[in-house]
């Protein structure tokens, strides 16, 4: 069985970084908000500073699962600004396809690490996601993790025919 490393992003790491979040947005472009066109197009400045502030940000993490020094999944958090409580927001979830799936585990050890960080570094009473409303994979890994859906729904930014879903963590 492989054994994955589940850390922050280090700040000098930001190759590593654009390569993850490019093959995240090829794989699955409804899932981060972005198109992959518009990634490709940024300069190295861009993606350093990117992973500079997922690796040191004190209010925002970013965590990637490593497997022999490649990352091969990701998931962080950030506080949600609207929030009346203190409320994290999970997001940039993925996993590598080849690496998906509950034999490997790659997805619950990454939320296992950034609920803790959540929770305890970033003083996270609640912690939320949304998820795009056609991601059945993930709405399905989502819900047996421990989330459910809050009834609360937004247009997706880069379609507003489409919506997200809110889920809140009750683990």
């Amino acid at each position: 069985m492989s054994t994955y490393e589940i850390r922050r992003f280090r700040a000098d790491e930001w190759e590593k970084f654009r390569e993850i979040r490019l093959e995240a947005l090829k794989d699955t472009p409804i899932g981060f908000g972005e198109w992959y066109e518009d990634a490709l197009e940024k300069s190295d400045e861009v993606w350093q500073e990117r992973t500079r502030r997922s690796a040191e940000a004190p209010d925002s993490a970013l965590f990637a699962a490593f497997l022999n020094g490649k990352p091969v999944g990701t998931a962080g958090a950030f506080p949600r600004a609207e929030s009346l409580n203190r409320e994290m927001v999970i997001y940039g979830v993925y996993v590598s396809p080849e690496h998906r799936g509950p034999r490997l585990g790659v997805a619950s050890l990454l939320f296992d690490a950034v609920i803790k960080w959540a929770r305890e570094v970033g003083g996270a009473d609640v912690v939320t996601l949304s998820v795009h409303e056609r991601n059945d994979r993930a709405h399905a890994f989502y819900r047996r993790y421990g989330f459910v859906d809050t009834g609360e729904t937004m247009p997706y930014n880069l379609d507003e025919t489409a919506s997200l879903i809110w889920m809140r963590y009750h683990g």
